[in-house]
């Protein structure tokens, strides 16, 4: 297992070994079938107490660690995995490495900014049920000066993260572990479709996708 911190856009070792590919292929499109299991952290307490958590670390309770492991079984009977994608925030780091003990994989492991969860400000911290979600999505002024992050910069984040991810090798099994928000943009994505907030993505759900990876040469 290697575990190392990228940039938060692309890697660019792997953009150089493209460049040399480049060189030698003709002119044909390439569709490569790459695997994605995208796996939403464990519950925390601040999830139990129906808190708004965005950019605070968490940590998981004892059902979260659970959750976290059997997930790793799952992996470890269902999916080699190549590859790991994780958001740094602590409850997604905590439930790689309980995921870890269940399943050791031996790819290179990478933390991603890119997939970490909506910023929400000076919301943070306060109870779910007092959130005006009509109020809290509105790309204004106070919500800025609040340091709410808009919804559209989170989809750009996400979007990008997944094109990214087309500079791989196409055919692995790729793990993401991440936060609700940006698997509801990977959702979207993935499958055309448009994943609203009603969608419901349970602590430490797993979702499977065929992504294909179009690479022009």
């Amino acid at each position: 297992m290697c575990l190392r911190t990228e940039n938060d856009y692309s890697i660019q070792s792997t953009k150089i070994k493209h460049l040399f590919l480049n060189q030698r292929m003709s002119k044909y499109d390439i569709i490569l079938a790459m695997k994605l299991i995208i796996v939403r952290h464990g519950e925390t307490i601040d999830n139990l107490n129906h808190i708004l958590m965005g950019k605070t670390d968490g940590e998981l309770t004892q059902k979260g660690i659970e959750q976290s492991k059997e997930v790793g079984r799952h992996l470890k009977e269902h999916h080699p995995i190549d590859m790991v994608f994780c958001s740094p925030l602590g409850r997604c780091v905590d439930t790689l490495n309980n995921i870890l003990e269940e399943c050791p994989i031996e790819g290179e492991i990478f933390m991603s900014k890119l997939i970490e969860e909506r910023d929400f400000g000076e919301y943070e911290g306060t109870s779910m049920s007092g959130i005006n979600w009509g109020e809290i999505d509105k790309d204004g002024k106070i919500n800025r000066e609040m340091g709410v992050e808009s919804w559209n910069d989170v989809k750009k984040r996400v979007e990008l993260f997944l094109e990214d991810l087309k500079l791989e090798d196409g055919e692995k099994t790729v793990l993401i572990v991440s936060h609700a928000g940006p698997i509801r943009v990977m959702m979207g994505k993935l499958t055309g479709k448009e994943i609203g907030f009603e969608e419901t993505v349970d602590n430490g759900s797993i979702h499977e996708f065929d992504y294909d990876t179009e690479l022009e040469y």
